[in-house]
């Protein structure tokens, strides 16, 4: 062999026995970790929580018990019988109405509700009150009714309901010791309710209402010293009262 092949020859064997040692002394590096691989896999997502207007929902989002108490000022409108306006014989009246309900959900409300208000009897031939003669008088109502509340996230949250029942309106005179009484009755055929509710707590609503209701008298009784019983309206006519004040809602 030639001086130049052996020279070719050593460098050849040279370059492997390096190339040897360096892949000897200088191992491969491992091959980068997948990323999604080594990634925890991602938390579940809570479970979702029901909301109610303004927050977290409350005992009054759930199934359970209602108990309410409105108190306002009625105006009466339309006729007693025949061409007797009921505005002729009184200007208003205070109601006080308690609510007690079951409330399906946090929306839909059944219950029934009673209310007494103190009517406010004007003085005058109509009434025959005045000149020595006191008077006083009454509106009474039981009903049911069915509310829904419409539960949107906002400070104020309206309602609507819808109503039945029966009236009775009572006027009473008194003078000279003696006193004496008329008492007309009949259905109220429907009532519409509307509010809003502000939850004051999470067991606590707050806020205003109006109702109007439409009933007709088909009876009256008389109660006075010599004179007592009862008898059909033969005129009916249909008359309404216009309620608005604050109402109150206690939910359990």
């Amino acid at each position: 062999m030639s001086r130049v092949g052996s020279v070719v020859v050593c460098s050849f064997v040279a370059l492997l026995l390096g190339a040897s040692t360096a892949f000897a002394q200088d191992p491969p590096a491992p091959a980068a970790a997948d990323p999604a691989a080594a990634a925890p896999p991602p938390a579940a997502p809570p479970p979702p929580v029901a909301q109610q207007s303004g927050g977290a929902a409350t005992s009054l989002d759930r199934p359970g018990f209602d108990f309410g108490a409105r108190l306002g000022y009625a105006l009466p409108m339309g006729k007693t019988a025949g061409s007797e306006n009921l505005s002729d014989g009184v200007s208003g009246a205070i109601p006080l109405v308690l609510e007690a309900g079951y409330r399906v959900n946090g929306n839909f409300t059944v219950g029934a509700l009673f209310q007494y208000g103190l009517a406010q009897i004007k003085d005058g031939s109509t009434t025959g009150c005045g000149s020595g003669i006191d008077c006083s008088g009454s509106v009474v109502r039981l009903g049911i009714e069915a509310l829904y509340n419409f539960n949107l996230d906002t400070a104020l949250t309206p309602w609507v309901g819808l109503g039945t029942g029966y009236e009775w309106f009572t006027i009473s005179a008194s003078a000279g010791g003696q006193s004496a009484s008329v008492t007309a009755k009949g259905f109220e055929f429907a009532t519409l309710h509307v509010g809003g509710d502000y939850r004051v707590s999470p067991q606590f609503a707050l806020g205003p209402f109006l109702s109007a209701s439409l009933a007709q008298y088909s009876s009256a009784s008389i109660d006075a010293p010599g004179m007592s019983g009862s008898m059909d309206l033969t005129d009916k006519k249909m008359h309404e009262w216009i309620q608005f004040g604050v109402r109150g809602k206690f939910g359990i």
